[in-house]
Order: C-alpha cells, then structure tokens, then sequence
C-alpha cells in the first residue's frame, strides 16, 4: 500500500503555483469579458444603436405620378388610372412556383411571364415585391383578396398606370410607355434613379412624345420610413416620415384632340367602291400665323395601351407585317414624291428665273425630249395655258417646257426656302428629311459610281412635276403650304409647354422672295378649287372659308402595254402596292390665311379623286371649330395630383 505525505513542501508549492496560475488565467479572462461588456454598452453604446435602428427601420420609395400630355384645351391625351396588380414577395411565399400556380387559377400566369418574374426574384432578392400580374379586372382583383389567406407572399396592390384615352388617335403624336430594360438602368447616373426604376410596374417613355420628354414626365420619388422585423418583413409604416413624391410636369401640345379624331375618322374611310377597305394615309394640319401643330394623323394606327398593358405576341407580329404599315407615323416618316403638289415650287422657281406668270406653252398632251416622249397625266392634252392655267389644270408640259432650261440647283434651293429637304424639332424621333435633288446631292448619292454624277437636264423635267429623285413627307407638305399662304418661314411645333414654361410662339421671319411670286401661285391655287381646277369637287361653299389648294398624284407603277393587254388598263385594276398615291395640300381662308393643311392617301390613285375629298372633309371641320380663335389652355392652372403611395 502506497502512502502520500501531506506536507511535502516541494509537492505544495508546486500545486500554489499551479492554483495561482489558474486563478490569474480566470481573472483574466473575466477582465477581458468586463472591458468587452463596457465597450459594447457604455463606449461604443451609441454606434451600436444607431446600427439596431438601421436594421429596425428601412427606407421604401414612393413612386411618383406620370406627368400627364392635354391638347391645347387641356383634354387628356395621356394621364393615368388605377391599376389592380398582384404582388409577389418570394421570402414570404416561401414556394414560389406553388404561389403561382395558385395565382394562374384565377388570373393567366403564362410561361413566359413565369419565366421573367424567375429572373426578376434572382435580380432583385428575395424580399423585394415583384409584379406578376397588372391591369387585373375588378372581378379578378377581388377574388384575389378573397383568396389572400391561402396565399402567402401574395400582396394585392392597387398602383397607377398610363391610361391613353384617345387611344388609336393619339397614337403617334404620344408614343407610349414600357417596361424597365437593364440598358435603362445602366443609363442612369445615380443610385437614387435606377432605385426608382426598380419598382414594380414602373414604367418609361419607349416612342414619340412619352420618350422624347422622360425626364420631365418621370417625375421626383418620395420615400418613407418603415418597420421591419428580423427576417425583413414590414410590420408597421411611419407615415410622419414620409417625404411625398413629385408628380411629372405637365406637357400641353397644339394638337387639338377633336380636330384630331375627325381627321383619323376621315383618313380610315374608304373610297367607295375602291378596295380595300383599309386606308393607309395621313394628314397634318398647321396654324399658318403661330406655327401650332393641330393635326397630326397617320391611319391604320395602333392603341399604345397595348403596349402599356404587355403587347400580345400575335398583335405585334400582326402590326409588323401589315402592308399598311400601322406602325409608322407617316406625317413625318412616310416618304412621298409630291407629284404635282411640287408644281407650286416649280412655279416660284420659273418666275425666279425669269419666267413671266403671262407666257404660255402649248399642251398636246406629250413631248418629245432627248430619245423619248414625256407625257402630259391628261392624254389628249390641255391646250394653251399660262402659269395660273397650268396650276388650275395640273399641266404637266408646260413644266416640261419650262424644264428645259431650268437650272436644278435653282429649284431644289427654292424647295428648302419652303420647307422641303428638312427636318422640323417636334420631340418625335424617326423623322425623314425627303430628298431634295441638286447637283451636289448626285455627285454624293453615286459617289461610288463617277459616271453616273452628271446631272442631266431630261432628269430636271421628271423633277419638275414633283418625280423622279424628289421626295417629302407630309409634315414638309404642310409647311410649304403655309409658307406660300403666309411668306413667312413658318416652323411647326408641337409643345406649346414644358410645366409652368410656356415660351411664346416666335413670329416666323420673312421668306426671301417676291409677293409677285407668291400671287400667282396663290391665285393659281384658287382657280384649282374655286374656278373649276381639277379640285373642284372639294370647294368648301362658306366664302368666309374659301380653300385653296393644289392637287397631286405621284406615280408608283407605269402601266405597261402588257398590263392593258391584260385587262389591266386603269388604275384601280392594278393590285393596291402599284397604285399611285393621292396628294392635296391647301390653305384657307383664300384671302387671309390662317390654316394649311396636307393630305397623303398611299395608293389613292388620284389626288382629285381621293386626298381632296378628305382634306376637304377635315378642313371644314377646323373651320366650323377655328381653334386659333379661342383661347388655349394655361397649363399652370392644371392642379398637380399626389403621387400613390408606394411603387
């Protein structure tokens, strides 16, 4: 048996050491834990509260109110409604495919749609709301509220969205809004934006005026303070915090809304008896003394709340492939030879050279230039007219005489002074300058091909009557004839104000060019409607709205011997895409201008027969209103609405 001894002195000091050690490691190690506790709570006390109340409160933005776009007497062309819309927080549906499935019984979820909000909830995280559904009927938004305590993450939201109440008509003036692209947010230059753009539902300026003006219409976010939980989850909103958003500007244009639905009424009307019964067409009407936009029409058009609400595939492929060409805004990109509507800078031109307005040429109804004969659109000739005469009677070979010897540059450069060969700053993007031929234009245009740069005279007589290289578009169609009706350099615009800036319209500067000049157009323009020209049948009666106007029928197609062979021999036998296109262009009244107006008809066969008519139709419209005569709105006096609450 083995035996220790109590009090080996070497054996006790030995344990002291070791409980000495011990107790200091201990002690230690709680002075450690006492200096860490005294800086959590009392030295760094207020860093760590300011950090609980970061995680406690979170800051939410308050979207703002699209600016709304109101004619010129404050009708609404774009404003905004309530939007039922389903919410999806991921964290909270925990499922998220199971939530949707759900969703899709009482509101589609397509696969494509699943698809996007997939890609949405990895973009943006799982406590972020994501947009699954938009535009819901009230039936559908209430039985989702019904159904709300079987779905979770689920929020029944309701927003606001862009709601085009003219629809079709204001098409291509407003353009429409889209969903947020990522080229959207890259573009922006703070943190504070792309947050915004964020949003669920948010949506941008994508055509025509919406894009054009985003900034303006965008308006300034809001935010407010609310409560979360651990996980994220808000629990209360502090409204006392709140710092409300900003509605957009208000965009006022010259457009009037009424003037502009008669006019898309009038352009869709089909000939009768004339297929199809579709028209492709447009129109533009101008106040001659302020430059007011107060038409622009482009027919078969589409709803831009299609596009605001999610186009349906088969709809966009439609409007694509449509011959009609609904997607293009004609009044500023449909590019036209003016046909004989170009006779009336033809005839400024020839007196510029020279020309006496008495001198005459005789019409047998063709001419021999160069290898070949140019023919008059009248077979059998007119006679003998002077320049009134040729503007009444749309002669084509006393322009043709004129030709001869007509320089090319001389008549392109009296072109641009009335408008044509430019392009005018309206906010819409797409517009096409036409062309405006001259020597330097063809040495350019076949820079790759030096033996084609010559210009020929036999190339100044198909130019001469509004053919060959020469193009314009409506818009510029309108503008030439407010110059002719005024002398003045007239420019369109098409906003008369930006919010509370409204500059006044600027007095358009005088045109170069003799009243002389201008008289023997302008009463060559009468005889066309008022003295039995080839407009007669669109006369308007009231002397006090006498219109002058000019006719014009561009070529498309030549009918050939073959053709007539085949039955083929008038116009309306060819198939629709070989007809020629209608032109009018006018001015009224005759004897103190203050309307002008141009009508375009793709394939209308005639300008007589089918744009005449029309602008006939419209002008009497903006006569029986005369919009210059009453007084515009004041947009200033258009109270601003608050913006909802959240985004």
């Amino acid at each position: 048996m083995v035996s220790f001894n109590t009090h080996d002195p070497e054996r006790q000091e030995t344990v002291s050491r070791r409980t000495v050690l011990f107790g200091g490691g201990v002690g230690l190690l709680f002075a450690g834990i006492a200096g860490r506790l005294y800086q959590l709570q009392i030295s760094d006390h207020q860093k760590y509260l300011d950090l609980a109340q970061e995680n406690q409160f979170n800051r939410r933005v308050l979207t703002p109110l699209r600016g709304e776009i109101v004619d010129r007497f404050g009708a609404p062309l774009a404003s905004n409604r309530k939007n039922f819309r389903i919410l999806l927080i991921p964290e909270q549906a925990r499922d998220v495919d199971a939530a949707l499935d759900k969703i899709s019984r009482i509101t589609p979820v397509s696969d494509e749609k699943r698809a996007r909000i997939m890609r949405e909830i990895r973009r943006r995280g799982a406590f972020t709301p994501i947009q699954v559904a938009d535009n819901l009927s009230w039936e559908e938004f209430s039985k989702i509220n019904f159904q709300l305590p079987h779905l979770g993450g689920v929020l029944p939201d309701v927003g606001e969205t862009r709601d085009y109440p003219f629809g079709e008509d204001s098409a291509f003036v407003i353009g429409y809004v889209g969903a947020v692209t990522e080229n959207d947010l890259s573009s922006q230059e703070t943190d504070e934006q792309r947050l915004l753009l964020r949003q669920p539902g948010f949506k941008v300026g994508r055509e025509g005026l919406e894009r054009t003006y985003e900034s303006e219409l965008r308006g300034a976010a809001g935010a407010m303070n609310v409560k979360i939980n651990a996980h994220g989850r808000v629990i209360e909103e502090l409204e006392d915090s709140a710092v409300p958003p900003s509605q957009g500007r208000t965009l006022a244009l010259t457009i009037d809304a009424e003037l502009q639905a008669h006019a898309m009424k009038v352009l869709a009307e089909p000939a009768e008896g004339i297929e199809p019964p579709v028209q492709s067409a447009a129109a533009v009407v101008m106040d001659v003394v302020t430059g007011d936009v107060l038409v622009l029409a482009s027919t078969p058009a589409f709803n831009p709340n299609d596009f605001n609400v999610g186009i349906d595939p088969g709809l966009w492929r439609d409007l694509n492939q449509s011959p009609y060409k609904p997607l293009l805004n004609k009044p500023l990109s449909g590019v036209y030879p003016p046909g004989s509507t170009f006779k009336l800078i033809s005839a400024i031109a020839a007196q510029r050279a020279g020309v006496r307005p008495s001198q005459t040429a005789y019409c047998p109804g063709r001419m021999w230039y160069g290898n070949r004969y140019f023919h008059c659109w009248k077979r059998g000739g007119h006679g003998t007219v002077d320049m009134k005469g040729s503007l009444k009677h749309s002669c084509d070979v006393y322009y043709y005489e004129i030709a001869k010897t007509l320089d090319i540059d001389l008549l392109a450069e009296t072109a641009r002074d009335f408008g044509l060969g430019q392009t005018y700053e309206l906010g819409i993007s797409g517009q096409q300058k036409g062309v405006v031929p001259d020597r330097d234009w063809k040495r350019q245009y076949f820079a790759g091909n030096p033996e084609n740069q010559t210009w020929f005279q036999g190339e100044t007589l198909s130019c001469i009557i509004g053919q060959g290289y020469v193009t314009s578009t409506p818009l510029q169609l309108a503008v030439m004839s407010s110059r002719i009706a005024t002398g003045r350099a007239v420019r369109p615009r098409l906003v008369r104000a930006v919010g509370d800036i409204i500059p006044p319209a600027p007095e358009a500067p005088l045109l170069d060019v003799d009243h002389n000049h201008l008289k023997v157009v302008r009463e060559g323009m009468n005889a066309v409607t008022n003295e039995y020209g080839t407009a007669a049948r669109s006369r308007i009666e009231d002397p006090e709205w006498q219109m002058a106007g000019k006719t014009g029928t561009s070529q498309v197609y030549q009918i050939t011997a073959e053709d007539r062979a085949r039955g083929l021999a008038e116009p309306e036998d060819l198939p629709w895409a070989r007809r020629d296109h209608a032109l009018f262009v006018s001015y009224m009244p005759y004897e103190n201008p203050r309307y002008a107006c141009a009508v375009v008809v793709e394939h209308g066969i005639g300008g007589s027969r089918m744009a005449g008519p029309k602008a006939r139709e419209i002008m009497k419209a903006v006569a029986e209103k005369d919009p210059a005569s009453k007084q515009a709105l004041d947009p200033r006096s258009l109270a601003r609405a608050p913006g909802p609450r959240e985004g």
